[in-house]
């Protein structure tokens, strides 16, 4: 696993092994779209790429606002709200997604009430290795692979704290670089940022472990 001092590093790293390294794939859906004959969606991928940013600080990342903090708002009011507001802020990307009203799910739905029962636990049980917050739902997303409806791209956040510092392994099953990756980051820091500070600790690293990071064609001339 390698480590970086902070997005910056990390992000011109993860960069050039993507250009370097990547495997070439087509795979015939993305997200809820049909895509196998679109050439736009050949990808190159990374699998289960995994980093450590020592300081992670937002300041160091580049993210679509106002759209990422009005969905940061949206996660952490604890309201089960679908589609809610946030995406009207990123219209270009989101509106393909809504389906008779309603998004396949929201960050919001799942997040529910974990994050407060998780700050409580921390204070509780300072050195436990169950501080996990789950996104995947078993009972649900399971039946919508294959394209049938969007399933979520984080899979979960794992928090652990050791010598006064507070470790968050964020999880996630498949990575946009391009279109994504930044606003990813952006708001799994926002809520690493956001637990330590309610239990008083100042100290974070954050570890993330992707399962297909990759980069589409159509989007390999502006990144590269």
């Amino acid at each position: 696993m390698r480590f970086y001092i902070d997005f910056k590093e990390a992000l011109n790293e993860i960069k050039r092994d993507l250009n370097e390294l990547a495997i070439r794939v087509h795979v015939p859906t993305v997200q809820d779209k049909y895509v196998a004959d679109d050439p736009d969606y050949d990808t190159m991928e990374l699998q289960s790429y995994i980093y450590t940013v020592l300081n992670p600080r937002i300041e160091d990342l580049s993210v679509t606002q106002p759209w990422a903090n009005l969905e940061w708002e949206e996660r952490i009011e604890c309201r089960l709200v679908n589609p809610g507001k946030a995406w009207e802020a990123r219209k270009e990307v989101w509106a393909e997604f809504l389906h008779d009203g309603r998004f396949a799910y929201t960050y919001s739905e799942r997040i529910g009430t974990q994050v407060r029962q998780l700050i409580d636990e921390l204070r509780c049980h300072p050195e436990s290795r169950q501080l996990f917050l789950g996104i995947w739902s078993p009972q649900v997303d399971i039946h919508n692979l294959g394209g049938l409806a969007r399933v979520p791209c984080s899979l979960g956040y794992w928090f652990i704290k050791r010598q006064n510092r507070l470790d968050m392994t964020y999880l996630q099953r498949s990575c946009d670089y391009s279109t994504h990756m930044q606003n990813d980051l952006y708001l799994a820091t926002k809520l690493l940022r956001y637990v330590a500070d309610q239990v008083g600790i100042t100290v974070v690293h954050l570890i993330h472990w992707v399962g297909s990071l990759h980069v589409f064609a159509k989007d390999v001339e502006g990144t590269f």
